[in-house]
């Protein structure tokens, strides 16, 4: 089962991280809290949202 409208929602989230006043490494630390709970939710289209953010991608490549 999946949850298509995560990536959505997540790309939107690093959009508005980006545009905050927030460094990389912070981003990194958000992402993997983040990436870890929506995955827990079923969330598994998390890889339509690389290419984004170096950090998302990162964060999310160290991972798989």
């Amino acid at each position: 089962m999946g949850w298509g409208s995560g990536s959505r929602l997540f790309s939107e989230i690093i959009e508005s991280l980006e545009e905050a006043d927030i460094t990389h490494e912070q981003r990194k630390t958000v992402y993997s809290v983040l990436i870890e709970k929506f995955e827990d939710y079923d969330c598994d289209t998390l890889m339509e949202c690389l290419g984004v953010d170096k950090a998302f991608d990162e964060v999310y490549r160290s991972l798989y």
